[in-house]
């Protein structure tokens, strides 16, 4: 992970925005992948149709053997993963942090220059120009707001007069 100490932009944000790229991407080869599966299919069902029924009978015929033989594995199976549980979870959670970073550097990357590939010189020129407009209005905003602020908390409060007390008619009861 790289420190983003400067853009104040925490990790996960470019976390989510470097999985949010990966999805566009991904779905930028949908319709190659969907037309490559409609080519297959009829073929592939007819595979399917002649095949299925020949491994279901053999299925039928071993999974007696298979359930007993699982049966007597077990209790050695069972053993040999809590022994490697620990190594197993370790691996998952530093698989994890890896696939982690690569997603917030690749976030940063599409934060970084992301918005701007594909557009023109001229509009990119232009959007930063605009941008940095904005910043020095922003700024004299904030002062100005900070120096209303300042001197409305300096003025003296006005004093508080006690209220007469008013009567108000009451009812017949």
């Amino acid at each position: 992970m790289t420190n983003n100490t400067t853009t104040k932009i925490p990790a996960p944000v470019f976390a989510v925005a470097g999985a949010g790229e990966l999805a566009y991407r991904q779905l930028l080869k949908l319709p190659a992948v969907t037309a490559e599966l409609r080519a297959e299919l009829p073929t592939r069902v007819a595979e399917l149709r002649a095949e299925l029924p020949v491994r279901a009978a053999e299925l039928r015929d071993e999974l007696p053997t298979r359930v007993a033989a699982l049966g007597t594995e077990l209790p050695a199976r069972v053993a040999e993963l809590r022994a490697e549980f620990p190594t197993a979870v370790n691996n998952f959670v530093a698989e994890a942090l890896h696939v982690y970073s690569g997603l917030v550097a690749r976030g940063e990357r599409v934060v970084a220059g992301g918005r701007t590939r594909g557009r023109g010189k001229a509009k990119t020129q232009a959007i930063g120009a605009r941008e940095a407009a904005r910043k020095p209005a922003a700024k004299a905003t904030k002062s100005a707001a900070k120096t209303s602020k300042a001197v409305t908390t300096k003025a003296a409060p006005a004093k508080a007069t006690k209220a007469t007390k008013t009567t108000r008619p009451t009812s017949g009861k």
